[in-house]
């Protein structure tokens, strides 16, 4: 097996982490430390053409994972992942390194699984996404937690929910809702007041919350959950059971499942995909697409 460790250093502990790690490795591998947004994609795109590396360990969080699987490109490279970040929604439900033992034993005896990932398309914007995508009021959260000046601090403190807590009550009193069609290439559906729509590949996003408790990477399938026509105080109340899962008895949450879906707006909005965030306008649609068993994963997955 031949190994490179993509580290986020801003991410958690990230250098303290992969020096623990490191130690009881007994091949020779590569170490490629992030030093800015998108580093990790254009490293793995590198790793890719070069045709040398065979599995790639990220140490880091959601955000550096999703910057490896838009640098792949299809190719089938192993991702490993020892989680380091502060949200860690892959590693709620993947299986993630949780001791240096346990990477000793993978690379001894590699044993890989084929998950989904979801894709999507909009004019010429292109991305991969392993956890979830979103359009709406998700959106404006993750853009205003991104942009934040307390989120390093905060996240070295390990107080990053505190952040995304803050910037989604802030962001209660200025969100507009809006209006969306969607389509699945049967059945079409108009919705008005939408709070945000959400695409699934796995259960989990915004640090824990169980926004689509049955999505499952393994059943080449997306799961869309819809948030409409309702209020701010309700959707204070929905904020707490979307950690549990009991949101989707609501009858302003609906779901369905597809292999792709079609998303049109009535105006411009932000949009994210694994928590980071975009832009997307009215003038072009927004097409959400299942790409089956399109990510080689460490064996030993977690299925909540």
């Amino acid at each position: 097996m031949k190994l490179a460790f993509i580290v986020n250093p801003a991410s958690g502990k990230g250098k303290k982490t992969f020096q623990r790690f490191k130690k009881g490795i007994r091949t020779p591998f590569r170490t490629y430390m992030t030093e800015y947004t998108n580093h990790a994609t254009k490293i793995t795109k590198h790793l890719v053409k070069e045709a040398k590396i065979t599995c790639i360990i990220v140490v880091g969080g959601d955000g550096t994972i999703h910057e490896v699987i838009n640098g792949l490109n299809g190719a089938p490279m192993i991702i490993g992942v020892i989680g380091n970040g502060t949200g860690n929604d892959f590693s709620r439900y993947f299986y993630t390194f949780k001791h240096p033992k346990a990477l000793a034993r993978f690379i001894n005896r590699p044993k890989t699984d084929q998950a989904d990932l979801g894709e999507v398309k909009h004019a010429n914007l292109r991305r991969m996404f392993v956890n979830n995508s979103g359009i709406g009021f998700d959106a404006l959260v993750c853009e205003r937690v991104n942009q934040s000046g307390l989120k390093p601090w905060l996240n070295r403190l390990n107080l990053g929910k505190l952040n995304y807590l803050y910037h989604f009550i802030r962001a209660l009193s200025t969100f507009q809702p809006f209006s969306i069609k969607l389509s699945d290439g049967r059945d079409t559906w108009c919705f008005d007041r939408v709070w945000f729509v959400t695409i699934s590949n796995q259960p989990y996003f915004g640090g824990g919350m169980k926004i689509s408790p049955k999505a499952d990477a393994y059943d080449q399938r997306l799961n869309v959950t819809v948030v409409h026509n309702i209020t701010k105080q309700m959707i204070l109340k929905l904020f707490w059971r979307v950690y549990n899962g009991t949101h989707v008895n609501y009858d302003a949450v609906e779901q369905f499942t597809s292999r792709a879906v079609m998303v049109e707006l009535n105006d411009r909005r932000v949009a994210h995909s694994d928590g980071e965030t975009y832009y997307l306008n009215q003038h072009f649609p927004v097409l959400y697409q299942v790409k089956a068993n399109e990510l080689t994963l460490v064996k030993g997955v977690k299925r909540s």
